[in-house]
């Protein structure tokens, strides 16, 4: 019986992040740990104050387009495994990791975004390291972009949606106000049910599905973004239409199960016209 080994088994350098660990990896890792920590609030106040069923059904309020983009980072980065890191990569990796280890949601966004832009910057058109700062970007529109432009404009966009609304129910309208037809009492369209979250979802999936297989953006698929974010703006307003109707079901329809059918409905119908354009965008780019 011996213990001795073969000095080729063990590695007999300095430990080097690069030689584990491919940049694509390690970026997709920070990247995706930089945006759950973004929308931990979301994830904290879902299994609080909502029921195991809603927080269920609704994922814990992070919602399944934001799973799926971040599943497709992770797949996209396994495919980069054997570019090195480099010294300027472990500074920023250790950056986006401290931003987002903070316990302030603004400031894992800044990590989110600070991880895209340095991948944007640093890697090669259509490379898996570009495919990832797209995503990640794309994500930085709905926790950041779509957040910060609704809250500068949140006045006429609510008013907008509000308006749409009372004109599909025949009621009156004073700013983001609806009147129940036929009763007493009014709903008020908020920040949440706003139409621009809706649409930054679509653009999520839209460049996630994009980057995924690897597609050109062609301005075929231009238009299907575009479809996709009008099928997610027509079924927010369907929604809301749906609590102006039915006044009696207002709590099914706002924030419980009703809510989370009509959030399954936009994915679906959303995924399915994404699949379409990635099937059309694959036939016109071989």
């Amino acid at each position: 019986m011996t213990l001795v080994r073969p000095v080729g088994l063990s590695p007999t350098g300095p430990f080097s992040l690069d030689r584990h660990v491919g940049r694509g990896t390690a970026f997709a890792c920070a990247g995706v740990l930089a945006a759950l920590n973004a929308q931990a609030d979301q994830i904290i106040n879902s299994l609080r104050y909502q029921s195991a069923e809603i927080a269920v059904t609704t994922l814990g309020g992070v919602g399944a387009i934001m799973w799926m983009a971040m599943f497709a980072v992770v797949k996209i980065g396994l495919e980069d495994e054997r570019t090195p890191v480099g010294r300027a990569d472990i500074i920023v990796l250790l950056s986006v990791a401290a931003l987002s280890l903070l316990p302030v949601s603004l400031a894992a966004q800044a990590g989110l975004l600070l991880c895209g832009l340095y991948l944007l910057a640093t890697s090669a058109p259509a490379s898996p390291l570009r495919r990832i700062s797209v995503v990640l970007l794309a994500l930085t529109g709905s926790l950041i972009w779509g957040r910060l432009f609704l809250h500068v404009f949140a006045t006429p966009i609510l008013a907008l949606d509000a308006h749409l609304v009372g004109s599909l129910i025949g009621s009156p309208v004073n700013g983001n106000t609806v009147d129940f037809p036929g009763a007493n009492g009014k709903f008020l369209v908020g920040t949440p049910c706003s139409s621009v979250h809706n649409i930054s979802l679509a653009i999520v999936l839209w460049a996630t599905a994009g980057a995924l297989f690897s597609l050109r953006i062609d301005k075929k698929y231009v238009l299907v973004g575009l479809a996709m974010a009008g099928w997610m703006f027509a079924l927010n307003i369907a929604r809301l239409v749906a609590v102006g109707l039915f006044p009696a079901h207002y709590y099914f329809l706002h924030g419980g199960t009703g809510a989370a059918l009509f959030g399954w409905a936009s994915l679906i119908g959303a995924a399915f016209i994404a699949a379409r354009g990635v099937i059309g965008a694959v036939a016109r780019q071989r």
